[in-house]
């Protein structure tokens, strides 16, 4: 086709962040592995639409990756892609119009790394020397910083490209192949030489014997370079004795920093085969991780080079520069073994480029994409990658969205404004339950209260005169312990409630088992019917509407598969209604919240997808629902099948999409105040449930009701549970409506009632001293907190008292200041605080923040 004249230009550049499906849930202080989509929107001259996409994979050391600094690059780069042109007259002239734009990208990569790399500190200095002479003496490549990123971005400037030309990205790079094999690598990590052979002769023995496939075993850089030459030793024994296959190719025996001996460890291993008992024996060292980038392989090819070599696109900056390492490695050595494959935690459209690049090249032996369903892949037929969207695999796990340029804020989410709240970025490292364990310590230190936290959710507030305040989570002394027991007990409570006079679904409790009399009691009071665990926690094990017998049988079954099921368990009468939490402190509801199970709002324009991704997004801007996302599960496919709709689909404008049946904000359900609606009625009622049970004065009331704003005496209506430790997060934070001040009652409740000496008034800013104790030197704590105060805007400075006890001072926001407070008893990621100490003073002159050797200034306690 003549596409002479013909160009197309960048109208929109996407950028998302996700977590990978094997990538962690962002809950403990593990790094979560994470991957970048680049999605390129363009028209060509013609005005057909077209998109490009790109899977970026950010790993660390292994592709030149820096954490957050990375996304900042990859916004950098993105942002400039608007209005961009790739020439489409013809396969070359695009290449070459992309390969413009990368090789400014590139420009743009090393100018960043040098600023990130540039010595802040004597240590960094040295360092930096170090890696000079490591690279002139051929140990260390210089390469380049951020290549899992620019990967990304390269693979979504071909695909749209290639669609562009209505060709496939292979045609694009120049196919040469029709199938590539595909294989899987033995990984083997010991230390020990031996080890590692048993590993591999056990593994042979596993899959039927020796045969006359190539062994292929990946040892990760396991093995000093003395064990190394001693495995190969060892393998060529093996092999000798028919213990293990003739051809073995063994991958990354030593660590990146002893690369300069992988070609004097090919001449062992050549020397090893040939001294074999068996003809035929071939022992190939592979160069995996050593090479990335032309200049490592050109040392290892000075060298006297290898048997084989595996590269990984991401690990060396794109399709294009591993298409050109592979021409080169094959033109040199015309007998090396080339394989193909990709870093850890690849998705959908990181495996579409790899068989891209699979058939572009002229030379592949093996093809690893960790998917051995098939054991040939075939060149694509469709234009671009031939990938789409993955949706299904990462709709529910984006963390970021950006857009350039910018969409409309008001394109955001159909139907209810939701809130946006400031606080985000200071509860964030907290956890998803950040707000419950830390909104009550937050609101003690801004009425005065000096703490002791102990973990995530327990602390002390004291105010130095009475006796300390215990608190764990939402657990408090408003709440006894009598008082939790009872309400843990959902029969107890449910006779404590009938006689109080308030509504309370029929039902009784039958012992573990009892099948046949709790039928029998379903017949007499009629469906529908709930199931649940006598004593149970968050909706585990809870079966709603029950409508028959075998429905009954089925939720006996999944009430015995759940963590409660060898408990008693209670049949009721399910009340139809909307589920609402009320939350209760001394005789005053004080906030009141309508849960409505997930779902979006159609707009007419965007796919069910792309209106779950924006509601998500939102969610994130939201301290209680940022770490619960709406779920794209079991759950949601049931209801979209319902409805007769998929995730492509384009829901009419107003039209309601469910993607759950649990109202549970924990599974994506919305929070919506309605404290100022609700009757008078229904909340007399809260309060006399409440004082029915002794020792309660802090609780959250579970109603179903068919309308908050009538009289309860005229609907139906139940009390089904009294959470007696409910999470404040969700009425201080709802997503739709007016946010309410649960955690500063909750704490004056507490000053009055144990008469403690505290502030009248809340105190907007923060000047604390804190002592943190445990395994906090040694660690990078000091750096941690120092980067946290940076970035929350908190002053003070941070310092190493001895080898268990760390010291700072923290002076700003109160949101901010009492967030890093809280943070501080989880610190970085090989810190184990057993305590943080945290007292006011008076506001120190201090600007910035700075790691010192001794304290700065003299320190006035007050309060």
């Amino acid at each position: 086709m003549d596409h002479t004249g013909r160009a197309l230009t960048v109208i929109r550049a996407h950028a998302i962040a996700y977590r990978t499906p094997n990538g962690g849930n962002g809950q403990s202080k593990q790094p979560v592995r994470g991957n970048y989509l680049v999605k390129l929107e363009a028209t060509a001259a013609d005005g057909a639409a077209l998109i490009g996409l790109g899977e970026a994979q950010p790993r660390g050391g292994e592709t030149g990756d820096r954490g957050s600094a990375s996304w900042d690059f990859l916004l950098a780069c993105v942002s400039t892609l608007e209005n961009r042109t790739i020439d489409l007259a013809d396969r070359n002239a695009a290449l070459t119009s992309v390969r413009s734009i990368v090789e400014e990208l590139h420009a743009r990569a090393s100018a960043t790394g040098a600023e990130l790399s540039r010595p802040t500190s004597l240590r960094s200095t040295v360092r930096g020397w170090a890696k000079q002479l490591a690279g002139r003496s051929g140990r260390i490549d210089d390469v380049m910083p951020f290549r899992g990123t620019l990967f990304g971005i390269e693979t979504a400037l071909l695909d749209v490209a290639a669609r562009g030309l209505e060709v496939s990205v292979a045609e694009l790079l120049g196919i040469h192949g029709e199938k590539v094999a595909t294989s899987s690598p033995l990984v083997a990590m010991s230390a020990r030489a031996e080890n590692n052979v048993a590993t591999l002769e056990e593994a042979v023995a596993e899959h039927g014997g020796v045969d006359e496939r190539p062994l292929w075993v990946d040892l990760r850089g396991s093995m000093t370079p003395p064990a190394a030459s001693e495995f190969i030793r060892l393998v060529a024994d093996a092999a000798g004795d028919r213990r293990l296959p003739r051809r073995i190719i063994v991958e990354q025996p030593v660590r990146n920093r002893n690369r300069h001996l992988l070609a004097g460890l090919q001449k062992k291993a050549d020397a090893a085969a040939a001294s074999a008992n068996l003809p035929g024996v071939e022992i190939q060292v592979m160069a995996g991780a050593s090479v990335s980038s032309r200049q490592g392989l050109d040392r290892l090819l000075g060298r006297g080079g290898v048997g084989a070599l595996n590269v990984r696109p991401a690990a060396v900056g794109g399709l294009m520069a591993a298409a050109d390492i592979v021409e080169a490695a094959v033109t040199a050595q015309p007998g090396i073994r080339v394989h193909l494959s990709q870093v850890d935690a690849a998705g959908e459209v990181a495996s579409a480029a790899l068989h891209n690049l699979a058939m572009a090249v002229s030379r592949v032996d093996y093809l690893f994409t960790g998917d051995d369903a098939a054991e040939y892949i075939t060149a694509p037929t469709g234009p671009g990658l031939g990938a789409g969207m993955p949706y299904e695999t990462m709709v529910d796990r984006i963390t970021e969205y950006e857009t350039f340029p910018p969409r409309n804020a008001q394109e955001a989410v159909p139907g209810r404004t939701p809130n946006v709240y400031s606080e985000v970025p200071f509860l964030q490292p907290l956890g998803p339950n950040g707000t419950k364990g830390h909104l009550l310590e937050r609101e003690a230190l801004a009425l005065g209260l000096s703490t002791i936290r102990f973990s995530k959710g327990a602390f002390v507030a004291t105010d130095n005169v009475h006796d300390p305040l215990v608190f764990k989570w939402s657990r408090s002394p408003l709440s006894s312990a009598v008082s939790l027991a009872l309400c843990t007990h959902k029969e107890a409570t449910r006779m404590r409630l009938r006689r109080a006079g308030v509504p309370v679904p029929r039902g009784r409790t039958f012992t573990n088992g009892d099948y046949g009399a709790a039928r029998a009691f379903a017949e007499r009071i009629g469906y529908p019917v709930v199931v649940k665990p006598a004593m149970g926690v968050r909706g585990i094990g809870v079966v709603a509407n029950i409508q028959d017998e075998r429905e009954l049988d089925l939720a006996f079954r999944q009430l015995e598969d759940s963590k409660l099921g060898s408990q008693d368990f209670i049949v009721e009468k399910h009340v139809t209604g909307r589920d609402y939490r009320i939350v209760v402190i001394g005789d005053e509801v004080i906030a009141a919240i309508l849960r409505e199970p997930a779902s979006v709002v159609g707009d007419g324009q965007h796919s069910v997808a792309e209106l779950l991704v924006r509601k998500n997004l939102v969610r994130r801007l939201n301290p209680h629902l940022w770490g619960r996302p709406i779920k794209y599960d079991d759950a949601a496919r049931y209801q979209l099948e319902r409805a007769g709709l998929t995730l492509n689909s384009v829901p009419a404008a107003g039209q309601q999409v469910m993607l759950s049946n649990s109202c549970s904000l924990s599974q994506g359900g919305d929070s919506i105040d309605v404290l100022d609606e609700l009757h008078p009625s229904i909340k007399d009622a809260c309060v006399q449930a409440v004082k029915a049970v002794p020792g309660l004065a802090f609780c959250g009331v579970d109603f179903l009701l068919e309308d908050h704003t009538q009289p309860i005496g005229e609907q139906q209506a139940g009390i089904c549970e009294l959470n007696a430790h409910a999470a404040i997060g969700n009425c201080e934070y709802p997503l739709y409506g007016t946010p309410r001040e649960v955690a500063r009652t909750f704490i004056h409740e507490c000053v009055d009632r144990y008469k403690l000496v505290a502030s009248d008034t809340r105190a907007e800013n923060l000047a604390l001293r804190l002592t943190i104790k445990g395994k906090v030197t040694g660690v990078g704590y000091r750096g941690w907190m120092r980067k946290r105060a940076e970035g929350f805007g908190v002053t003070g400075w941070v310092r190493n008292v001895n080898a268990r006890t760390v010291e700072a001072v923290l002076v700003g926001p109160t949101a901010a200041t009492s967030a890093l407070a809280a943070a501080c008893v989880l610190g970085p990621k090989n810190a184990l605080p057993t305590s943080v100490s945290t007292v006011h003073i008076a506001p120190p002159d201090v600007t910035g923040f700075a790691i010192v050797d001794r304290a700065p200034q003299e320190l006035t306690h007050v309060g």
